[in-house]
């Protein structure tokens, strides 16, 4: 393959794409000169956002401009300048530290016009590798939400100590930027691809660490398909589930890139978002014939095909990747300012203005323990009983209960989620709603056993700040979306669902205001909107009397 061609794709990428210091000091090897000034912008009622760039890259201008304009000025931006040694890889004495100390800066000059000081972080590739060094537990305080834009979580096929990457570090010393020890922390060579837990190169020093307690991070990553067309008519397409550069299962790889491969539990929350797009093979294959190293093999893309879908980083998947980091809209070189991912960037940010502009831990969620039973056995005070008559086979603890012998009974279609079980062992008194006080009539044909209550409830019914109602999920067959949410809660809006993630943990209990995600579903899987997160004004648990 002929290394001197890959140098533009590399560039492009660059283009755009040590124990820290205590977050207020300035270590002396640190050069903030040409970052944004602390102080400049600093207002009480607008929110500091930082961004910060990648591997050879340059400051982030044209992303801080488009989300500042998208979110009508309530935010002041901030450009993290280290580009004179971005050839050097994240945790380098002039990056990680240096980072440490203008993110201390920045939060100082907000506590100074009256502002609390708290950041968001927003960074591009390698920036957010520099982010995790950055962040001990004390300045994690002062950052408490971080959205990064393709990070290579773990590592790009085009880094390595035998990959095309030194070619660029070499060309950018012309441009006056630093040229990194080979045999040391080498940018390029240090962004290799790993796996869970495996280190990094040899001279790259250890695993970014894990991001503290009391951050939430978003990733953003770009989701490229080549479509093949003929005449006018999609025969077609090769998905390449990444964006030229970093490969999308890198880009949302935060829980499996940190020392030991797993994430401590009471560490950082992490959510994806993808960005998809597509392109005509015949702009990629333009793309890729203006950097010289087309093979042959190019025009035979089912090859590319088998080789992505085993993992091989052969020619042809060079040149489509090539192609697509020039041409795609959601490449690498463009995920900061395409138009989805800044949508999906704003959605976050909005969330996080919201969040930190109510109260310190917002309005509490109240807790309300239902209790339909009195201790003899019988419906309490203003419950009403209805005799259904249903017979049920089998029960189970209540996901929903936080006392003995409250039971999950029958099928999914007999709607008996909780159920208070009576002294002889088959009589169960079933409520629908906690809020309705009705109890349905209905008995266990087996005597039903001891219950004991799930080490951790999920609330039975939730009250939302926008006053919906909320019951969780009794089983069955829900819609779906296209990203990793799936149904937790039908609400009495049918529009809304109270929604989870791959955490599997529906309800935020962090703080004293308890916080879900809401959104649609499809019975198609489509795409939809972002979900919002939303304030718990109650929760209900069914209780024993």
């Amino acid at each position: 393959m002929n290394r001197g061609a890959l140098l533009p794709v590399l560039c492009l990428v660059g283009a755009l794409c040590a124990a820290p210091a205590r977050a207020q000091d300035v270590p002396a090897q640190c050069d903030l000169t040409t970052s944004t000034k602390a102080e400049a912008g600093q207002d009480e009622d607008k929110r500091p956002v930082v961004f910060v760039h990648g591997w050879t890259g340059g400051p982030l201008i044209d992303s801080a401009n488009a989300l500042s304009d998208a979110l009508d000025g309530k935010i002041s931006t901030y450009a993290f300048d280290y580009s004179k040694v971005s050839s050097h890889w994240a945790s380098d004495s002039r990056i990680a530290p240096c980072l440490a100390a203008y993110l201390g800066q920045v939060s100082a000059a907000h506590r100074g016009v009256g502002g609390d000081g708290r950041l968001i972080v927003v960074a591009h590739s390698m920036g957010g590798l520099a982010l995790r060094y950055a962040l001990t537990p004390e300045l994690a305080e002062k950052v408490p939400y971080v959205i990064t834009f393709g990070t290579p979580m773990l590592g790009s096929p085009w880094g390595g100590a035998d990959g095309p990457s030194r070619l660029v570090e070499v060309f950018q010393q012309a441009f006056g930027k630093d040229l990194p020890d080979a045999a040391g922390r080498d940018g390029g060579k240090c962004l290799a691809e790993h796996t869970k837990g495996a280190p990094l190169p040899d001279g790259c020093g250890d695993l970014p660490p894990w991001l503290p307690e009391g951050v939430t991070l978003t990733q953003i990553g770009g989701d490229a398909t080549v479509d093949r067309t003929f005449f006018g008519f999609k025969a077609y397409s090769i998905p390449l589930a990444g964006d030229g550069v970093v490969p999308l299962p890198s880009a949302h790889g935060y829980p499996l890139s940190g020392p030991g491969g797993q994430p401590p539990l009471d560490g950082a929350k992490s959510y994806s978002r993808r960005s998809t797009c597509s392109i005509d093979f015949g702009l990629v294959n333009r793309a890729a014939h203006e950097l010289a190293f087309v093979p042959g093999a190019m025009a035979l893309d089912y090859l590319t095909l088998q080789d992505i879908q085993q993992d091989r980083f052969s020619l042809p998947v060079q040149a489509y990747l090539g192609g697509v980091t020039i041409a795609a809209s959601c490449s690498h070189t463009r995920l900061t300012t395409e138009r989805k991912s800044v949508d999906h960037a704003v959605a976050v940010i909005k969330e996080a203005l919201t969040a930190l502009a109510a109260p310190a831990g917002g309005t509490a969620t109240t807790v309300t323990n239902v209790v339909a039973l009195d201790k003899a056995g019988n419906p309490a005070a203003g419950w009403a009983v209805e005799n259904d008559g249903t017979e049920l086979d089998e029960c189970h603890p209540s996901p929903a209960a936080v006392g003995a012998d409250i039971g999950w009974c029958g099928s999914t279609a007999a709607g008996a989620l909780v159920c208070w079980v009576k002294a002889d062992r088959h009589s169960l008194l079933c409520g629908d709603f906690p809020w309705n006080k009705r109890l349905r009539a209905m008995v266990s044909t087996k005597a039903v056993p001891a219950l004991a209550p799930p080490q951790t409830a999920d609330p039975w019914g939730l009250e939302l700040e926008s006053g919906a109602k909320c019951l969780l999920r009794n089983g069955g067959s829900w819609p779906g979306r296209a990203d990793e949410y799936v149904g937790a809660y039908s609400c009495d809006d049918e529009s809304v669902f109270v929604l989870v993630g791959n955490d599997r943990v529906p309800v935020d209990r962090s703080g004293a205001a308890w916080t879900v995600k809401v959104g649609g579903l499809s019975a198609t899987n489509e795409a939809l909107p972002p979900p919002t997160t939303e304030r718990v004004r109650t929760a209900y648990f069914a209780a024993a009397p």
